[in-house]
């Protein structure tokens, strides 16, 4: 089951295509990605590509935990509001 729960919300590339659809829409979202993406340029260079690769891997790693555990959250609440409406 527990599997199941992961492919369904964890490795679901539609919900990752429509986030991103949904982050090109939102205001401020372009601008902060170019301001992420020089930033990060910078630290790639000072830090070396290697030591950048393995930080940033280990971010996405656990910044995923982070998202799941909101995304887990949100689908409870909208459960909770269906109930209350009888849905």
């Amino acid at each position: 089951m527990q599997d199941l729960l992961v492919d369904l919300f964890w490795r679901n590339t539609e919900i990752d295509e429509a986030a991103s659809r949904l982050c090109q829409t939102l205001p401020g979202f372009s601008n902060t990605k170019q301001i992420y993406d020089k930033l990060s340029e910078q630290v790639r260079e000072a830090a070396g590509h290697s030591l950048f690769d393995e930080y940033f891997s280990q971010l996405i790693r656990y910044s995923n935990y982070e998202i799941q555990a909101y995304y887990s959250l949100g689908l409870g609440l909208r459960e909770n509001i269906e109930k209350a409406l009888g849905m």
